[in-house]
């Protein structure tokens, strides 16, 4: 069964890596980031190699910022 992993802080350092291995396990990855291009760009290259990704602007201090980025998540 896949499953969907979000991962906040996911367009660079650890939030980036945690994200290419859990696409590498066999997880949809979710790439929540500040930086929305910097998210579509870890999104892109999860993709290319085979995975299941969506990257998505979210700031997580902002609450309506993140129910909006769960529901594209969701969709």
């Amino acid at each position: 069964m896949s499953r969907v992993a979000v991962v906040t802080g996911g367009a660079s350092g650890m939030g980036e890596s945690s994200c290419h291995e859990l696409a590498r396990r066999g997880h949809k990855v979710a790439v929540l980031d500040l930086n929305g291009a910097a998210a579509q760009r870890v999104a892109e290259e999860l993709r290319a190699d085979g995975a299941v990704a969506l990257g998505v602007a979210a700031d997580v201090t902002d609450r309506a910022a993140v129910e909006d980025a769960f529901a594209k998540v969701r969709t």
